[in-house]
């Protein structure tokens, strides 16, 4: 499955769930501006692999909505101990998806530091999540239930289409999004 079919998958997802998408920089903000601009995706921007930690504090912030993080497996790689954090504080409302493609997209397909690692292991090594599955599995979780670490194996060597936004718009609308829902 190439990126942008698995961000489509994400988006409707997330749609059907009401939930929120923190992206990593790069191809998976990018990808799943493609597939759906909303308010409710934080595309992130600067340090590679933060997704799942800003995803993390979206999840205590918010708990009565699902948040997913989408990580490259790149950039996941770089924030290995976010998935001990999120073990340990095992928030029920999180997802943690992981792109798996061995490369780094924007940078001509360079390999990642991660190839050779044995995502679908995720659950057993960092025990507070409740799953690892597939991306096709994920519809039949309870998004209350998590936190969950889904898989995602995809091809890489497509590039996304441009931003179109500005990083700051994007904070903007998704801090805007979000008090918005808090008060109604």
């Amino acid at each position: 499955m190439k990126q942008k079919e698995a961000f489509k998958q994400i988006t409707q997802f997330a749609e059907r769930h009401n939930a929120l998408i923190v992206a990593d920089i790069g191809s998976q903000s990018l990808w799943l501006k493609a597939a759906k601009d909303r308010d409710e995706n934080l595309y992130l921007s600067g340090p590679m692999g933060q997704a799942s930690s800003v995803a993390l504090g979206v999840a205590v912030a918010n708990k009565d909505r699902l948040v997913i993080a989408a990580c490259g497996d790149g950039a996941l790689s770089m924030n290995l101990t976010s998935l001990a954090t999120i073990s340990h504080v095992a928030p029920k409302n999180l997802m943690v998806i992981v792109l798996d493609n061995q490369v780094y997209e924007f940078t001509k397909s360079l390999p990642v530091p991660s190839t050779g690692t044995d995502w679908s292991k995720i659950s057993e090594t960092f025990t507070g999540f409740k799953d690892t599955i597939d991306l096709k599995g994920m519809e039949s979780l309870n998004p209350q239930e998590g936190p969950y670490f889904v898989h995602a194996e995809i091809e890489g060597g497509e590039l996304p289409p441009g931003p179109g936004l500005h990083p700051v718009d994007v904070h903007h609308r998704f801090k805007a999004h979000c008090s918005q829902s808090r008060t109604q």
